[in-house]
């Protein structure tokens, strides 16, 4: 029997294998480690075989070629290093394995050869690619005594790589960006670049993009070196005249002057990828670099940063044919450069093609580059959130494309970028860019009155929003600060073009508008104004000093000759703005300007400025209302002795602001009565009661004052439910708070539906005799059953027939337009009433610890009880809920007699006992309570006498079928007691 031949052990180096293991660790701290222990063992200390180096060479080359973890940049970095440490300064020629043999050992092993897989074949590709990049970052290949073929060499592996695989031709042109630029660091020999010249133009690369960008390096990098003539104009490729073939070429077309076949294949892009190709960056770095840099002496003739960007960006990229990739690479190369460029070149980004496709994009979620539209915009809030007077460029750019659609950015995009801008930007940049927008207004450089006028429509859109995005600090400086200057101008510019004809002296037309301001246009700049002063109300400290400059202009139109007022100011009106230009100037000269009563003449200042607005807007009682506010003057601020009505003059006056739909009075009237809160009296307050034409109460029902619009018509009424509601004197639910609906509300419903089927039934029958045929039946649809004629007609016949249906339709739409009328005049109600109902609520807030205020509380509550709009009885509860949150220790009104406000709280508790909503019983309960807290404050022995009344309630609740009083009425009570008693 044989022996068993032991099989001999390899001579396996371990740490060795570790090191190559680590090399592809995807940690770069480890990468880094196994570099370092490579370098060490192979160090020509340790005096390594020649075996081994190219073992280790063969081995470093093969790991190139590894999709293995982080295997490709591990193994690279130790090729470069190693073949640096190995034949790099010291290199000596007599070495066993030298350059060209290194050379040949990476075509050997990266050589993709045999049946193999797409990504294997890939990964030799890359690893070719890799080696041939540590062969140049190595600098082996640029030593004095290297061979002079292995330069060109290399080179040939990367030309034929980027010919041979197109999907590949960036990264080698990026290896050999690089190259220009080692080559210039380390100042080597120009044949190298010349080399590298050559071969892009021997392998039909130099118009490519890839080429382009090699081109352009090495003319800043190397400016003497000798480049290749009647390839570029100048040999530039940045050339004015070469701009059309450059856009061409960074799109991706292939250039019909190309010199053969050959450079003409090379030139075709290969798969489309969504990253911006490099030579993008190259390219715009130089045309944004300012003057002549690295000593280039053609700068001159390079194409401007503007031209480039409109032929090779908008013309190409955005333009209307191009494909949705393009339009991304677009949109890229804006995000790109406006995050880098400076402040002079934003403008030129803006362009016709980008703004529309940007604006298309943005429009719809469903377009296809919504969302990198969005990032476009993200980056452009983003900068200029950093910087102000970024913000104020990009600002002036969407205004001004604005001309060239007809709607502002915002409108078509539904964003808020233009709002934001404002935001963003500071007032003194603002300063700057608002006189741009005047000049486009007053002149949008077309001859179209329409299209002018839908120009400028935008425009003062646009200042109106710049208007309230300022905010006015209350510094003590702040008439003087930019944001208050910046107002005044915007005011003054709309004022001015809202009322007068501009006409524009012989000497100077510049401030006459061409063509001229259309009144429709003039309409929308009045409505644009007024929206500018209710801002200005609502939001701003000391709006009277705005308004005042405003109003100037209305009083002195005689201060610039070239303004006629479209008002016909008749001898009437000159006296009425005679009178008010003394009033106001009286106002400013008044000894207590500047104490404790400024607030109250600046209320006045308000109503006066807002007056002679209202003359001009050509209100009829405007200028008997300016009567009347002399009156309240006299009377409230001279204090004329004897006379107590100012304060109910003055609440008529501003209830005919709030009779008005316009959100300006509305804020001015809030604004004017807070100033005279405290002195309001009975009259005036007793005045808020009642309708302003003072024939019906403000807080009687709604549907009663609709009747009085509509000629008595009571269909509606609640007066009408209530009767209907009541049996034997027992009042019926109406609660619409828990969600149940009444039998009367049901009720009129089915009549209203009858009413309508009826008047449907009515025109149906109408319609049916003039066509002779059968009408239609109002339920069913279908041709009732009675007969109907079929006779033809002859032409008069027709025409008498067309006429007649003709009426029959008017009649009606007429019947429509009146039950608009009846629903618009009921909404103008409730309206008005919610607007007296702020008002009440500033009374409240204002005059809680005065008696006079206790006068609101019945109103408030029989209010509830009565109205139908929700929003109505919310705000009347809103206000008792804060009145007598208000009312808390010693803060409660001091009524003189006890037995007044026993009187109203025995009144409150009559009117707890109506059948009514949850809400009337909960605002009964806490006007309850509220007397309540005011008598146990003036003696605490008064608590006997609210018992008693609480137990009257209770006792009618219990044995009077009338009384229909929540049992939270009690518990409100019993919680009261509860904290009320003494510890």
């Amino acid at each position: 029997m044989s022996k068993k031949r032991h099989r001999e052990q390899p001579n396996i180096d371990a740490q060795l294998v570790e090191i190559y293991d680590d090399l592809a660790n995807e940690r770069e701290a480890i990468r880094f480690a196994a570099v370092h222990a490579f370098l060490t063992k192979f160090a020509p200390g340790n005096n390594p075989s020649s075996e081994q180096v190219s073992e280790a060479v063969r081995r470093l080359v093969r790991g190139l070629c590894s999709g293995r973890k982080a295997a490709r940049i591990g193994f690279s970095i130790a090729l470069t290093e190693f073949l640096s440490q190995r034949w790099g300064d010291q290199y000596n020629s007599a070495q066993t394995l030298q350059i060209s043999g290194l050379i040949d050992v990476l075509l050997q092993q990266t050589e993709a050869t045999g049946n193999i897989s797409g990504q294997e074949e890939r990964d030799h590709e890359f690893g070719r690619l890799f080696g041939a990049e540590a062969f140049i970052k190595s600098s082996v290949l640029f030593q004095a005594n290297a061979p002079a073929d292995a330069w060109d060499r290399v080179l040939d592996i990367i030309y034929e790589t980027a010919k041979r695989k197109s999907w590949l031709r960036e990264e080698c042109s990026w290896i050999l960006y690089g190259a220009a630029q080692i080559l210039a660091e380390q100042d080597r020999d120009p044949r190298f670049i010349k080399a590298l010249i050559e071969r892009l133009c021997k392998h039909g690369l130099t118009k490519t993009p890839e080429g382009i960008a090699i081109w352009l390096k090495v003319r800043v990098t190397f400016p003497k070196a000798e480049l290749p003539a009647g390839i570029w104009q100048d040999e530039n490729p940045l050339h004015q005249k070469e701009k059309s073939k450059l856009a061409k070429i960074l799109k991706g077309t292939s250039i019909a002057d190309c010199h053969d076949k050959n450079e003409e294949e090379a030139a075709q892009k290969g798969n489309w990828t969504s990253r911006i190709h490099f030579s993008w960056d190259v390219i715009l770095s130089e045309l944004i670099i300012e003057g002549p840099t690295h000593g280039s002496p053609s700068k001159s003739t390079n194409v401007s940063f503007n031209d480039f960007w409109q032929e090779a960006v908008d013309e190409h990229l955005f333009a209307s044919t191009s494909s949705d990739e393009r339009k991304y690479w677009g949109f890229l190369l804006f995000q790109r450069v406006f995050r880098s460029a400076p402040e002079p070149f934003l403008p030129s980004l803006f362009s016709l093609n980008f703004m529309r496709c940007l604006t298309n994009q943005l429009a719809s979620r469903q377009r296809y580059l919504h969302r990198a539209a969005e990032k476009t915009i993200k980056s452009v809030l983003d900068r200029a959130s950093l910087e102000p007077t970024v913000a104020s460029a990009v600002l002036r750019s969407l205004l001004t494309d604005s001309f060239r659609r007809k709607a502002s950015f915002d409108q078509i995009t539904k964003t808020k970028t233009i709002e934001k801008l404002m935001l963003l930007c500071d007032d003194s940049t603002l300063r700057h860019l608002v006189p741009e927008l005047y000049e486009e207004l007053v002149h949008p450089n077309v001859t179209d009155e329409k299209h002018a006028n839908v120009w400028r429509q935008i425009l003062v859109d646009q200042l109106a929003a710049l208007l309230k995005s300022r905010q006015i600090s209350a510094s003590p400086d702040w008439q003087s600060s930019d944001a208050t200057v910046l107002t005044n101008d915007i005011l003054e510019f709309i004022v001015k073009y809202s009322y007068f004809s501009i006409q524009g002296s012989q000497s100077d037309q510049h401030d006459r508008p061409i063509p001229a301001v259309s009144d429709k246009t003039q309409d929308i700049f009045k409505t644009r104004l007024s929206s500018c002063l209710s801002h200005i109300l609502s939001k701003w400290p000391n709006p009277a000093f705005f308004l005042s400059r405003a109003v100037r202009i209305l009083l002195y139109p005689e201060s610039d000759e070239c303004m006629r007022p479209n008002l016909d100011i008749n001898d009437t009106l000159g006296d009425v703005f005679e009178h008010a230009r003394t009033f106001l100037k009286k106002m400013h000269e008044h000894p207590s300007a500047k104490s404790s009563d400024k607030t109250t003449l600046d209320a006045f200042e308000l109503l006066y400025s807002l007056t002679v607005f209202q003359i001009y807007n050509g209100d009829a009682d405007a200028v008997s209302m300016f009567n009347e506010l002399q009156s309240c003057y006299e009377l409230l601020v001279q204090r004329r002795k004897g006379d107590h009505h100012g304060s109910g003059v003055l609440v008529e006056i501003l209830l005919s602001f709030l009779a008005k739909p316009s959100q300006l009075f509305r804020h001015l009237a809030q604004q004017v009565f807070t100033a005279f809160a405290l002195h309001i009296d009975r009259d005036g307050l007793e005045s808020m009661f009642k309708n302003s034409s003072g024939q019906d109460e403000v807080f009687e029902r709604e549907d009663e004052e609709t009747q009085s619009v509509n000629g008595g018509s009571t269909t509606d009424s609640d007066v009408e439910e209530m009767e209907m509601m009541e049996v034997d004197g027992i009042h019926a639910s109406t609660d619409e708070e828990d969600g149940s609906l009444p039998a009367t509300r049901i009720a009129k419903e089915l009549n209203n539906s009858e009413e309508e089927d009826g008047e449907l039934a009515a025109f149906n029958m109408k319609l049916a005799q003039a066509l002779k045929t059968r009408p239609l039946n109002a339920v069913t649809g279908s041709a009732s059953s009675e007969g109907s004629t079929d006779e033809d007609m002859d032409d008069a016949q027709m025409e008498a027939l067309d006429e007649h249906i003709a009426n029959i339709f008017k009649e009606k739409k007429k019947v429509v337009s009146q039950k608009k009328q009846r629903v618009d005049a009921k909404e103008t109600i409730v309206n008005f009433k919610c607007r007296v109902l702020e008002l009440l609520d500033i009374f409240a807030k204002k005059r809680h610890t005065d008696s006079v205020s206790l006068d609101l509380l019945m109103p408030l509550l029989e209010t509830i009880r009565t109205t139908t709009s929700s929003l109505v009885s919310k705000k009347a509860c809103n206000i008792i809920r804060e009145f007598n949150k208000l009312c808390k220790g010693q803060e409660v009104a001091q009524v003189g007699k006890k037995s007044a406000i026993v009187k109203l709280l025995k009144k409150i508790h009559v009117e707890a006992t109506w059948e009514s909503s949850n809400a009337h019983t909960s605002a009964c309960s806490q006007a309850s309570l509220l007397l309540v807290k005011m008598l146990v404050a003036r003696d605490r022995d008064n608590v006997r006498k609210v018992v008693k009344i609480y137990a009257h309630t209770q006792r009618c609740l219990l044995l009077d079928p009338k009384c229909r009083v929540k049992m939270s009425f009690f518990t409100d009570w019993l919680n009261w007691c509860n904290t009320a008693r003494p510890a």
